[in-house]
């Protein structure tokens, strides 16, 4: 009884990861978003995903329509980029 929750839990977890709009981290260490759109400068669309190219590549934010970008960032694509 105990393994199947554990089981069903897992799963809930991992899709709700998987719809994560926020940066999450790929298993190399470079970061994955949500793609919207156009994937912004220094990542390439990987599917519903834009993957950074680089480790060191500055952080990108979905960019929310008919908003500025936050302080720090630039529009780049259909994302909001960190200035480096």
């Amino acid at each position: 009884m105990k393994t199947a929750l554990i089981i069903a839990l897992t799963m809930v977890a991992t899709q709700a990861l998987a719809e994560s709009p926020y940066p999450t981290p790929t298993q190399d260490g470079r970061e994955r978003i949500q793609r919207t759109g156009t994937c912004p400068t220094g990542y390439v669309g990987k599917g519903d995903k834009c993957e950074a190219l680089h480790k060191d590549t500055p952080r990108a934010y979905p960019y929310i329509p008919g908003t500025a970008c936050p302080s720090g960032t630039f529009r780049s694509g259909d994302a909001c980029k960190e200035f480096r």
